[in-house]
């Protein structure tokens, strides 16, 4: 009831506060910086932002103010980190739990890339099975099970129910990517829910890990870029199995901001393709 009490109470929770702080202050030496350059075309998000403040300056209403802009930039720093590590630890954790799946992705890259030096995002367009694989993963983990808390801004109706003006609104993304009706086998691994007959990859308009709507998520663009890059250099860098005498997986997430995999260890034992294949190393 009294959120603001938690800062004068001793407890493991204060060393929230001081990442938060130490964050805030990141960000704040960043502005500052930015501050002291010379006038230039805006750049990047904060050179833009800067720019709005200084036009609405005059504003009495206006929200564009530099705390508004740390908490914005926290906001945009903790919901791509997380939410892409997350999902790439549940990836790895399929890979290992469906070696068939895994070999077959990297039997697809070896074959499409070649000796490429690096995997680039284009490379999507011709990587059907792999770009399958990481859409299954984002469905089936659903790392974001409940989008970001909304506030119904009138009042309006839905299928029939009605919604009055200030309502607070959680769509449950999780009810979308199990739904029976869009998947074939909704509490289970497969890629094949992105594939047609002929394995060309094809959307499923139920795929909504990022929300949907005006207020779907920033980072969509971003956090794809980075999920296939990071996810198709793994696979094609290294074979990932657990370590011998390993109990199995835990499958079970751990509830939090994300829901999050089972703390454990997956080898990544280097491909035949790397130098040489050295010790395995946990990941």
């Amino acid at each position: 009831m009294f959120p603001w009490a938690l800062r004068h109470l001793p407890g493991p929770h204060q060393e929230i506060f001081r990442y938060q702080e130490a964050l805030q202050g990141f960000i704040r030496h960043e502005i500052i910086r930015y501050k002291l350059r010379t006038p230039e075309a805006p750049k990047n998000f904060i050179s833009c932002y800067l720019t709005q403040i200084t036009k609405a300056m005059d504003d009495p209403v206006s929200t564009f103010n530099e705390e508004n802009l740390i908490q914005v930039v926290i906001d945009l720093f903790l919901g791509g980190i997380d939410t892409t590590a997350t999902t790439l630890h549940w990836a790895l954790i399929y890979m290992v739990q469906h070696r068939a799946v895994q070999e077959k992705v990297q039997q697809e890259l070896d074959t499409v890339l070649g000796t490429a030096p690096v995997v680039c995002y284009e490379d999507r367009e011709r990587l059907p099975y792999t770009r399958a694989v990481l859409h299954e993963v984002q469905r089936l983990s659903s790392v974001v099970a409940v989008g970001a808390v909304r506030k119904c801004v009138t009042s309006t109706r839905v299928h029939g129910y009605y919604i009055s003006k200030g309502t607070i609104i959680l769509p449950n993304l999780a009810s979308v990517l199990y739904d029976p009706e869009f998947w074939e086998t909704p509490r289970q691994f497969n890629p094949s829910h992105f594939l047609d007959k002929d394995g060309n990859f094809v959307v499923n308009e139920a795929f909504l890990p990022f929300s949907a709507g005006h207020r779907v998520c920033p980072g969509d663009q971003l956090a794809r870029m980075e999920l296939f890059l990071m996810f198709a250099t793994l696979l094609r860098t290294f074979q990932f199995q657990l370590q011998d005498g390993s109990q199995g997986l835990r499958l079970e997430y751990i509830f939090g901001g994300t829901l999050q995999p089972q703390p454990q260890e997956i080898c990544a034992v280097p491909r035949l393709s790397s130098p040489s294949p050295g010790p395995r190393e946990p990941v």
